[in-house]
């Protein structure tokens, strides 16, 4: 009967050693939260400081990069400039400089957002379309608008598709909301509609000019990718090193039903 109330004992007090280690362990666990929890909030505070000390302090700035709504467009010229558009159909000038930039000139281009900005490849015109039906065309190197073409159509993204030794300086400007390309004669006082592209079967979203290969790249809503000729004749353009696009990949994004954003 002693040994077995010794065993019983015993075991109790095994028990209480377990139950003791346990608590201490929750303990231990406890107050490591704690120490990490209070190590977080440390470091977001002395971001919190930095920030607050970094914030402008004087009544009056030499100068300010900022739009009154959300840029959605900017354009780097190889002309050194920078030319950025809000929201609010803002447009603004900025020259590049060894160490910044410094503000030229602003416009109130649009009565509606922009939905496309291109410069010309040499850098000395810029394109803008907006969803009020306005297209614009401004000459970079002395920052004035010099052609205003108002659409019958929502124009979509826009790029310039002639180089610097063509006749015309020629404007592609998507339909928003159809399939069709047209190609104006941008600097001409009326400015002409010179040709329609119809290669895809849904709205530009994306369209590029690739200067050495002499070729236009453009994407739809759908992801289908079209090579095709600045001129404007059908067919792909010459440069190509492919025949048919089903020996390349320029399906992969409409297969995998990707819709592109840049």
């Amino acid at each position: 009967t002693m040994a077995k109330r010794d065993r019983e004992e015993d075991a109790g007090s095994d028990d209480a050693a377990r139950a003791a280690a346990e608590a201490d362990g929750q303990h231990e666990e406890g107050a490591g939260a704690l120490t990490k929890s209070t190590s977080a909030q440390n470091r977001r505070h002395a971001i919190a400081r930095l920030a607050l000390g970094r914030l402008p302090s004087s009544e009056m700035y030499e100068k300010s990069y900022m739009h009154r709504d959300w840029v959605t467009h900017i354009v780097v010229t190889p002309s050194d400039f920078v030319i950025t558009a809000s929201r609010d159909g803002q447009l603004k000038f900025w020259k590049k400089l060894q160490t910044g930039i410094e503000f030229i000139k602003h416009f109130k281009a649009h009565l509606a957002p922009f939905s496309g900005m291109a410069a010309s490849p040499d850098g000395g015109l810029l394109g803008t379309a907006s969803s009020d039906k306005g297209l614009k065309v401004f000459d970079v190197l002395s920052f004035d608008m010099i052609n205003w073409i108002k659409l019958d159509f929502t124009p979509g993204v826009c790029e310039w598709v002639s180089g610097s030794q063509a006749a015309r300086a020629v404007l592609a400007v998507a339909d928003a909301t159809a399939p069709e390309i047209r190609l104006f004669d941008a600097t001409s006082a009326e400015g002409a509609l010179i040709n329609t592209i119809k290669v895809h079967s849904a709205p530009v979203v994306e369209m590029k000019l690739n200067v050495p290969r002499d070729a236009v790249i453009s994407i739809d809503a759908r992801g289908v990718i079209e090579y095709w000729r600045p001129d404007g004749e059908p067919g792909l353009p010459k440069s190509v090193d492919f025949r048919f696009k089903t020996d390349t990949d320029l399906y992969e994004l409409a297969k995998n039903r990707a819709r592109p954003t840049s």
